[in-house]
């Protein structure tokens, strides 16, 4: 079957539509953290070369965090993943946002998802995977993935696999940090898929491992800032602070931490 040129009208996806879902993600992201964080370096991509990246899934937010990275890293590319297709049947403009409808427990829904990700992966998109399948705790061991995403990597070779740890602590704010970290490219896509997918959940675990450590170190030089969010008390306890600055005439600075 011929490659379309343009994935996103392949796979149903509306450029217009996803622009504006990405920045209403990014305005709650921001009003609802207090700062999102990246370690590690994101990889260098070539022109037309497809990606994927595939992470630890802890959080109801890690889709969220993706559409984030997608827009300061890959802006130009257009950017999916799958979703549960319940919600896809509730919220049918998720689909035009880049949301693939996946059922688990239908193979034809995961033969359509094996299609719909090669397309859009060998015409350059980017592809996005919370690799675990359900909900599971950031420092859970061993990483266990499920083998469906060994499959997809073996249908695109060419494509870059990178592992993405996501993490979220509380600090000194009433909000949460995110951390993020870019792991290990995937460097040998043509082994067995038992062997691939032993080498993509020990990739990825090695990234977890890496991130836990630089968040319970408080290791602030290994990341740079991907997003300032919302510190301080917030609700009633932010226009009293503000007013205290102003007696006081000082500069008004909500973050705890600066105090």
């Amino acid at each position: 079957m011929p490659v379309p040129s343009d994935p996103a009208r392949a796979c149903g996806r509306s450029p217009f539509l996803a622009h504006w879902v990405g920045r209403a993600l990014r305005h709650r992201v921001r009003k609802s953290f207090n700062r999102i964080r990246i370690s590690g370096s994101f990889p260098r991509l070539e022109p037309g070369q497809g990606i994927i990246l595939y992470a630890n899934h802890p959080s109801w937010w890690d889709p969220a965090v993706f559409s984030l990275i997608q827009q300061h890293f890959m802006a130009e590319r257009p950017g999916f993943g799958p979703i549960d297709a319940q919600a896809v049947r509730k919220y049918p403009l998720l689909q035009k946002a880049g949301f693939l409808p996946l059922d688990g427990s239908s193979p034809r829904s995961i033969r359509q998802l094996l299609i719909s990700s090669s397309v859009i992966i060998d015409a350059g998109g980017a592809f996005w995977v919370t690799a675990q399948g359900e909900f599971t705790d950031a420092r859970a061991r061993p990483v266990i993935l499920q083998p469906g995403l060994a499959h997809i990597v073996r249908r695109s070779p060419q494509a870059l696999v990178v592992p993405v740890a996501l993490d979220y602590t509380f600090g000194t704010e009433n909000r949460p940090d995110i951390a993020i970290r870019f792991g290990s490219p995937i460097r040998d896509c043509a082994q067995s898929i038992r062997a691939l997918s032993a080498d993509l959940a020990r990739t990825l675990e090695e990234a977890c491992d890496d991130l836990a450590r630089q968040v319970v170190m408080k290791d602030e030089e290994a990341f740079t800032m991907l997003l300032d969010g919302s510190s301080g008390m917030g609700g009633f306890y932010g226009p009293v602070q503000r007013l205290v600055a102003l007696v006081k005439k000082r500069r008004h600075e909500p973050s705890h931490a600066r105090h």
